[in-house]
């Protein structure tokens, strides 16, 4: 499922491979791209790259068959435009209002209510001339958004303005001007997500763990980040990484996890957190190996000659018992997951309730061991309020939209009251 809809614009700079790299972290952030390019674009970076990144063909052609009002379909689908790079020559017939070829004819028939942007791209004499300056100077009181340029060294050889601005730069210039718009009018949310499973060091090479891949963290850290939420997510050392633009905290064991929330709760402001991780119900202490007993972690690797290896564990406290008196603000709200091994109804959602009493959880999401696909990926959820109130969600995406509904409608509820 697809966010926000990006038509990217295309023209024939050097600067033009750059493009490819700020398209693939818009796919990858939740956007759907559509590419119009020009010819001369074309001669720098391939159709068969501009595809592979998208997924959707590349435009090209005013008179393609099939394709005859493109340059009015596409800016209907579009949610923002970006010109990137933008050479000097196209920047002129723009502001002349040439329509010779289909990206200049698409900004004639451009919904103005919607973002456009350009990120211009040139040798320092064409970004200064007059020409140039006059043109720019005509888009913005169009209500064109221009980016501004780097100085550096150029593709030419030269030193100066005019250099396109790096794609991660870029990138952020395309969300600011989203939320501008009023595309992500909801309320922005500062999250806490926890994700993977805790590790217990026995000798630097062997621990004890659980089955946590931390996919489904993942891809709740993505859908609140291209949702335009502030993501912090704290995730196990070799857990799966989102491909969010957040703060990203790693943990190993219980005490590093334990350690980084309560440092991270009491220190900062956050309207919520989502608690995925899952952590070791037990802490190891000490091993025994032929009637001797030593601390845990061992220091040098563990000898395996010996015939019995004794673990001996301490049970860890429930770190989620402990996130809302951990917390600065008081009204955090803190959603919990109670995975399950068990086919008994009676058995998960007494599970359930006692997650809730035990931590004081204003949502608890059930799923169990047995809806794991073939990929390791969690699936078929239900989500739960304190009211016992249920939402099943088939897929972590559907999860992720409830969880965010729950949470603002929460947050609202809270701010009425307290008028």
């Amino acid at each position: 499922m697809s966010y926000y809809k990006i038509l990217f614009k295309i023209t024939g700079s050097i600067a033009a491979y750059k493009s490819a790299y700020l398209i693939s972290k818009l796919v990858q952030n939740g956007f759907e791209v559509k590419v119009v390019a020009t010819d001369y674009a074309l001669k720098f970076v391939g159709k068969a790259t501009l595809e592979g990144l998208t997924g959707n063909k590349v435009f090209t052609d005013s008179f393609e068959e099939g394709e005859m009002m493109s340059h009015i379909n596409l800016n209907k689908w579009a949610d923002l435009t970006i010109v990137c790079p933008a050479t000097a020559n196209t920047i002129n017939k723009l502001a002349a209002g040439i329509s010779d070829n289909l990206l200049t004819s698409l900004f004639l028939a451009h919904d103005r209510s919607k973002p456009y942007l350009i990120a211009p791209a040139m040798n320092t004499l064409m970004f200064d001339h007059p020409a140039t300056q006059a043109s720019l100077s005509k888009l913005k009181k169009w209500g064109v958004q221009i980016l501004p340029t780097a100085e550096g060294y150029l593709a030419c050889g030269d030193t100066g303005t005019g250099k396109l601005l790096e794609p991660d730069v870029i990138f952020e210039y395309i969300l600011s001007a989203l939320k501008k718009n009023g595309t992500t009018e909801k309320r922005r949310l500062k999250i806490m997500i926890t994700s993977g499973g805790t590790k217990e060091n026995i000798d630097g090479v062997r621990y004890l763990s659980n089955l946590s891949t931390g996919k489904t963290g993942a891809a709740i850290a993505e859908y609140f980040s291209r949702n335009f939420h502030e993501v912090t997510f704290v995730h196990a050392d070799n857990s799966v990484i989102p491909k969010i633009a957040g703060k990203f905290i790693s943990y190993f064991s219980f005490g590093d996890l334990n350690k980084q929330l309560k440092s991270l709760l009491s220190n900062e402001d956050y309207d919520a957190v989502i608690h995925l991780a899952a952590v070791g119900d037990y802490s190891v202490e000490s091993i025994e190996v032929n009637g001797k007993r030593n601390k845990l972690p061992l220091e040098y690797k563990l000898d395996s000659t010996g015939d019995e290896a004794i673990l001996h564990l301490k049970r860890n406290d429930k770190i989620i018992k402990h996130l809302k008196e951990y917390s600065k603000d008081k009204n955090l709200l803190l959603v919990g997951f109670k995975l399950t091994n068990t086919q008994n109804e009676n058995e998960r959602i007494t599970a359930v309730k006692k997650l809730f009493r035990e931590a004081d959880c204003d949502a608890v999401v059930l799923n169990d061991k047995s809806d794991r696909d073939e990929k390791d990926q969690q699936k078929n959820f239900i989500l739960l309020s304190q009211a016992q109130k249920s939402d099943a969600c088939q897929t972590v995406e559907e999860l992720a939209h409830k969880i965010e509904t729950i949470l603002l409608n929460m947050i609202k509820l809270k701010v009425e009251s307290c008028k």
